[in-house]
């Protein structure tokens, strides 16, 4: 029997994937999934705050909340899921009714546990669901994907399915470690070979700078592929607090440090390549659970 742990993944099953998921073409609208090659690394409130600096700069933005824990960025922006995917396919309540609208209109999609699992569901559960996501009513410019595990293979056909990977990184050796674990992973196994890199809890933007660029061109000179900074966030009590109170630091501290840090980098996001015509959030769900029935089928095989 096949199974997919850790790095066993061989370039056959990885081109299957990729050509089912559409990896290296765009969608018609950014995807950006937002990992981290640890826990605690900041992801979650980068994912939650940058949303909110996006929504003020005048895009839709939808975050797909893949917590399985309830801690993701729903709970991040003070908003608490009732439903999730397996409650929509019992019947308990419809698409539409796990939608959460937080701060600034941004909405929050809380998928929970049910969703890894795709692959598991039946075929008539399957092509109901693709149909109820091509029905679902939520126009986006961005779709932020705050993946709980990277290193979860259930996660992987919804956070490859993205035109983007940005990689949150905060200081020290174990943290760099991993991130470039992470970036080598996605490279190896699934073809990615562009990365955003996103600095998170750092002093000064020289310390940034450096790690930024020992980073990139280390993963260039051994992986091949490319790392974009973005930019960093700086060590803020501000961004603490509003964590404690589940709220982002935009909303609740505007001219904190760390608000002024998310205001670049959504300016920055703002003017990245466009993606070249218009799609829907249906396709790019269909092709999730497309990604998801294919990997379950490795495992089985």
């Amino acid at each position: 029997m096949a199974e997919l742990k850790g790095d066993k993944f061989n370039s056959d099953q990885a081109a299957g994937l990729r050509s089912l998921l559409g990896l290296g073409q765009q969608a018609g609208f950014q995807v950006i999934t937002v990992m981290s090659g640890q826990q605690g690394a900041g992801k979650t409130a980068a994912t939650a705050n940058l949303a909110v600096a996006l929504a003020r700069g005048g895009r839709d933005v939808l975050i797909i909340d893949q917590s399985h824990k309830g801690q993701g960025a729903a709970a991040a922006l003070g908003l608490t899921p009732r439903h999730d995917v397996m409650d929509v396919l019992a019947g308990r309540c419809t698409l539409d009714a796990l939608i959460l609208t937080g701060p600034d209109n941004v909405q929050v999609l809380p998928i929970g546990g049910g969703f890894s699992r795709l692959g598991r569901l039946s075929e008539r559960d399957q092509e109901w669901l693709a149909q109820s996501f091509n029905q679902l009513q939520c126009g986006v410019d961005v779709v932020l994907v705050d993946m709980e595990e990277a290193t979860d293979p259930d996660a992987l056909p919804l956070g490859l399915a993205a035109s983007e990977i940005m990689v949150v990184l905060p200081p020290g050796n174990t943290a760099i470690t991993q991130a470039y674990t992470l970036v080598k992973r996605l490279s190896q196994n699934f073809g990615k070979r562009q990365f955003r890199l996103l600095l998170n809890r750092i002093e000064s933007p020289e310390q940034a700078q450096a790690v930024a660029r020992n980073f990139a061109q280390t993963a260039e000179r051994y992986l091949s592929v490319s790392v974009d900074y973005l930019g960093y966030i700086p060590l803020d009590e501000r961004l603490n607090r509003a964590n404690r109170l589940r709220t982002s630091v935009v909303d609740a501290f505007p001219v904190a440090q760390s608000t002024s840090q998310f205001r670049k980098l959504a300016d920055g996001l703002l003017r990245w390549p466009q993606p070249p015509s218009l799609g829907n959030l249906g396709g790019f769900m269909q092709r999730v659970i497309e990604g998801g029935r294919l990997m379950e089928a490795y495992r089985r095989g």
